[in-house]
């Protein structure tokens, strides 16, 4: 049963540690299939040669031990070497295609992963009762108790009626010739075993299903878990906005430094204050180097002032700029006609002080 309380689904990042843990879905029936499989299939294309040859070896022996003269222990070994030899090189070879075919069978169930983590000694795994526990009173258990009960008596009872329908033809392989008796036989078990790999197919199939299921039920997670694992994953939200208030409170500053240099503020005048910079020699347009509401906007006036940069009372432009415009662009084109007003009164009043302190 799932632990209380986890009803989420796991995420990617926790089925993925899991794996890494060496903790995957498998079914070892798939394994046994994909065995059976391949063993069917050498037996298909391979069979008859490999029979041949152990036919071939076991007629041989026969004649070498019923021969007239008297085999020494030289001779029968020399013999057995000859004749054996060439069965055990199909044995290795079935016994590597074997090992072969069951690592494929797990990448195709969980894919290629290396963990030495499940070869790490549990204590809890030497605990007798939960042993006896998780044998007798397990779901997994009972899981695996009905399935091989059903497994057992599926393959028995596809045995049974196949041996039934093809009793007669099994009874009268005695009356045929060694050679062509061998080959019916050989066929009545390709045919069978191509039942019985068939039916096992099935079953590997529910219960990779089971196995499956079961598993994401044991990975799911608590509503905590989940936002632990956020946190881990995307960040405490508490020291991202603290980041968040950091980066803004170092950019204001930047702001701020700025100010000094502006042609102009374009204020509302308390709410709104929009700092422009123009050198007409080397701008294009106008261009915002700092603005803010309320606070700050009578952070950027002080300093305005302080410096003596001209603050110029328009509160829909200054509004409008503060919307429409980030902090070092330059303004778009349709406010060309409003900024040029300001930037013309700008430059009008300091030629005016200047000639007056000329004069």
């Amino acid at each position: 049963m799932a632990q209380e309380g986890k009803t989420e689904k796991p995420t990617p990042r926790r089925i993925q540690k899991a794996k890494e843990e060496g903790n995957v879905a498998k079914s070892p029936e798939v394994n046994a299939v994909a065995v059976l499989l391949v063993g069917f299939l050498l037996l298909i294309f391979l069979g008859e040669k490999i029979f041949g040859e152990i036919l071939f070896g076991v007629f041989n022996a026969v004649e070498k031990f019923i021969s007239p003269y008297r085999l020494d222990s030289g001779d029968i070994l020399l013999f057995w070497v000859e004749n054996i030899k060439y069965v055990l090189l199909w044995v290795i070879l079935a016994l590597v295609l074997t090992l072969v075919v069951a690592i494929v069978a797990n990448i195709v169930q969980f894919g290629i992963i290396f963990s030495l983590k499940p070869l790490q000694l549990k204590w809890e795994r030497l605990n007798p009762i939960q042993g006896i526990k998780n044998i007798f009173f397990s779901l997994n258990s009972l899981f695996e108790l009905i399935k091989n009960l059903i497994k057992i008596t599926v393959i028995i009872g596809v045995s049974y009626f196949f041996v039934k329908a093809h009793l007669a033809e099994i009874l009268s392989l005695y009356k045929l010739p060694l050679e062509e008796g061998l080959k019916v036989f050989f066929n009545l078990v390709l045919t069978l075993s191509a039942y019985i790999i068939a039916t096992g197919a099935v079953i590997a199939v529910i219960d990779y299903s089971y196995k499956r299921w079961k598993w994401l039920q044991d990975l799911r997670m608590s509503k905590e878990e989940l936002k632990e694992e956020f946190k881990q994953t995307e960040g405490n939200p508490e020291v991202k906005r603290e980041i968040r208030k950091r980066m803004r409170q170092v950019m204001t500053r930047r702001m701020l430094q700025e100010v000094p240099k502006a042609t102009v503020v374009v204020t509302n005048p308390t709410h709104y204050a929009v700092a422009l910079k123009y050198d007409i020699d080397r701008d294009r347009a106008p261009k915002v180097i700092a603005k803010g509401v309320d606070h700050l906007a009578q952070r950027i006036i002080e300093i305005a002032r302080k410096h003596n940069v001209e603050i110029y009372r328009d509160p829909p432009l200054a509004r409008v700029l503060y919307q429409s415009v980030e902090v070092g662009d330059e303004i778009p084109e349709k406010f060309y006609k409003a900024v040029a007003k300001v930037i013309a009164y700008v430059l009008s009043k300091k030629k005016k002080n200047n000639l007056k302190e000329k004069s």
